[in-house]
């Protein structure tokens, strides 16, 4: 477990030790716990560094506060991880120019079929992460059900959900249900005069797109698209669709929000500070991070606050 923070057994065990006695000298560390001396002054070093121990004059060793000491470490641990998840992401990104390189028939992968592509939106979409992107419009297969099953479980996993729809649905009054049910469980949906293609596209990474256009039958072809210029091509029109479309007239934009995420976005926007709002709520660090990351993804806010006031302005609270 100590090894989380750079901890090694003797480290720990010294550092236990002066927790419990803090007039313990280095010598008497060493042959209390059978070490030598060299090795626990290299240890001593090593927890100073750290901020676990302090020099206290004519005193010898001290142990910093637990709360304080082990703090500083898991916060500094925690700043190493990020930084090494920012290089990993670089790293995926080498790695997938390489693969292309090597392979392009990688980044095309052909599903035939509209029940394999229905299989494969909802592979997509259970895997996605970060962000759905999706352009929508007849004609449609006879059942959708396994793609909304999946976006409502995304959804619910605090992905943010955008999808543009043909003006085409707004004759469709079961269509039209469908998309209420989405926006009520916080999908943001815009209506479009044209949309040139069909499109689900995850994460930023991995797009489906059809090839033929009759839904119907094991002769409709579709494709995966990896990871590569292709897909940023593709989010780069989405976007631009996005810009131009309007808000689907006669739904509601107000999601369901749990009675957590409600509190969050009241006490946001009054400025209460993360702090506070653990005290107040009850619930863990890491928790409470989650379903800030989500609410701002949701509202597209940059900041805690702004999160608050938009959500106040739009009547999610």
């Amino acid at each position: 477990m100590w090894d989380a923070i750079g901890l090694d057994v003797l480290e720990e065990r010294i550092y236990r030790l002066l927790l419990r006695d803090p007039r313990c000298s280095v010598e008497e560390c060493a042959r209390r716990l059978e070490a030598s001396p060299d090795a626990v002054r290299a240890s001593v070093d090593r927890l100073m560094e750290l901020g676990l121990l302090e020099s206290a004059e004519r005193r010898g060793l001290r142990a910093a506060d637990p709360r304080i000491g082990l703090g500083g470490a898991i916060r500094r641990r925690r700043a190493e991880l990020d930084r090494l998840s920012l290089v990993a992401d670089e790293l995926a990104a080498d790695f997938q120019e390489g693969l292309l390189r090597a392979d392009p028939e990688r980044v095309i992968e052909v599903v035939e079929g509209s029940a394999a592509a229905s299989r494969r939106v909802g592979e997509l979409l259970a895997g996605a992460s970060k962000e759905v992107l999706a352009l929508d419009a007849p004609p449609y297969a006879a059942s959708s059900g396994t793609s909304i099953s999946a976006e409502e479980s995304a959804l619910a996993r605090g992905v943010r959900c955008r999808a543009i729809y043909s003006s085409a649905v707004l004759d469709l009054p079961a269509k039209l249900d469908e998309i209420r049910q989405m926006m009520s469980l916080g999908e943001q949906s815009r209506v479009h005069a044209n949309l040139p293609i069909k499109l689900v596209l995850v994460d930023g990474a991995t797009a489906l797109l059809p090839l033929t256009g009759n839904e119907e039958g094991v002769h409709f072809t579709s494709v995966v698209v990896r990871h590569s210029a292709l897909t940023d091509a593709l989010v780069a029109l989405f976007e631009t669709l996005w810009r131009e479309a309007a808000p689907l007239a006669g739904t509601s934009s107000v999601p369901a929000l749990d009675a957590v995420d409600r509190q969050i976005l009241e006490l946001l926007a009054v400025g209460m500070k993360d702090e506070a709002i653990l005290r107040h709520l009850g619930i863990s660090e890491r928790t409470l991070r989650r379903r800030i990351a989500s609410l701002l993804g949701r509202l597209g806010a940059t900041g805690r606050f702004q999160a608050g006031v938009q959500a106040a302005r739009r009547g999610w609270i």
